[in-house]
C-alpha cells in the first residue's frame, strides 16, 4: 500500500501506535503479551433510539483465558461465561442467545493500512490525561467494511469513522483502543476494541 502524505509529527505519532497496527495486521491475533482485551459493539436505532450492546472482556490473559460476553438489551445486562481456546477463537460453555461476532473480535487490517489512510485530526499528547488519538478520512465505499455493513444491512452508503487512540502507556504496559463507527439513516454501527500490551 502507497503511504500518505502527512507531516513528521503525524509520522512520529502513527510510529507510537505501532503496537496496535502489528496486533491489528495478525490474522490469528497473538494474546501472549496482552494482559486486557475488550471487544464491544454498541447497534443503535436510530428512528427509535432503542440501543443494544454486545461485549466481550477478558480481564487476565495471557494465563487466564476466561472472560465475560454481556448482552445488554431494554437497560438488561445479561452475562455468559466466554473463553479463549488455543486458536484465539472464542468459545461458550454454555448456550448463549448469538455468538459474539468474530469479525469485530479478531478485527484485521492488513500491513500499511492504516499508513495508506489520510489523517483528518490528531492529537499528539494531551496535556493533562497524556492521551494520543489519531482519526483517519476513510472512503465510506471502502471494501474493508463491505462484509460488516451487509451483515448488519447497513446501506452502500454508510458513512464511517475511524479513530486510534492511545489510552495510556509506560515502561510495562501500553494501552490502546481502535473505535470504528458505521451511520445510515435507519442504524449506527459502533465497534470498539482495547488492548493493553505488557512490555
Amino acid at each position: 500500500m502507497t503511504a500518505a502524505a502527512c507531516t513528521k509529527e503525524q509520522y512520529e505519532l502513527e510510529q507510537e501506535f505501532q503496537p496496535l497496527f502489528d496486533f491489528l495486521a495478525q490474522e490469528k491475533k497473538d494474546f501472549s503479551k496482552v494482559s486486557v482485551y475488550k471487544s464491544s459493539i454498541y447497534i443503535t436505532n436510530n428512528e427509535t433510539e432503542a440501543e443494544k450492546e454486545y461485549s466481550v472482556s477478558f480481564e487476565k490473559l495471557p494465563n487466564n483465558t476466561s472472560g465475560i460476553y454481556s448482552i445488554t438489551e431494554n437497560d438488561q445486562k445479561t452475562d455468559y461465561p466466554v473463553s479463549l481456546d488455543d486458536n484465539g477463537e472464542l468459545t461458550y460453555p454454555d448456550a448463549v442467545p448469538e455468538a459474539f461476532d468474530t469479525a469485530v473480535f479478531n478485527l484485521t487490517f492488513e500491513k500499511g493500512f492504516f499508513q495508506s489512510l489520510p489523517i483528518s485530526d490528531y492529537l499528539a499528547e494531551h496535556p493533562e490525561t497524556y492521551l494520543k488519538d489519531i482519526t483517519y478520512d476513510l472512503d465510506d465505499k471502502s471494501s474493508y467494511f463491505s462484509p460488516i455493513k451487509k451483515k448488519y444491512n447497513l446501506s452502500d452508503n454508510a458513512t464511517l469513522f475511524l479513530r486510534a487512540k492511545q489510552l495510556y502507556g509506560n515502561n510495562k504496559n501500553l494501552i490502546y483502543n481502535i473505535r470504528i463507527i458505521m451511520e445510515d439513516k435507519k442504524q449506527t454501527f459502533d465497534f470498539i476494541n482495547t488492548v493493553s500490551f505488557q512490555n
